[in-house]
């Protein structure tokens, strides 16, 4: 996934966790996702303007690498971003 602009990233551990947790085991929430990260986002409640909601459609990472990697990515959009958003690290 891609992103369009340099905004810092903020998303609250709340949104966070419930976007992990439908990364994780919601087959339609992956797909609504992989088409449209803002579209995902709002529909779990995240409503700010962050650089997330510039992402780009791609494709995820698996339920399994999510969950095996949930600290991290935890820890990665909860904290302060400089440069990007966490996700946008993902394969188009």
């Amino acid at each position: 996934m891609a992103q369009d602009n340099d905004q810092p990233a903020e998303l609250d551990a709340r949104t966070v966790k419930r976007l992990l947790d439908r990364l994780e085991s919601d087959d339609a929430f992956r797909a609504r996702f992989e088409q449209s990260p803002a579209a995902a986002l709002r529909l779990i409640g995240h409503e700010g303007g962050t650089a997330c909601l510039e992402l780009k459609g791609g494709k995820l990472a698996s339920p399994e690498q999510i969950r095996g990697q949930r600290e991290k990515l935890e820890q990665a959009l909860t904290g302060v971003q400089k440069m990007s958003c966490p996700l946008s690290s993902q394969e188009p």
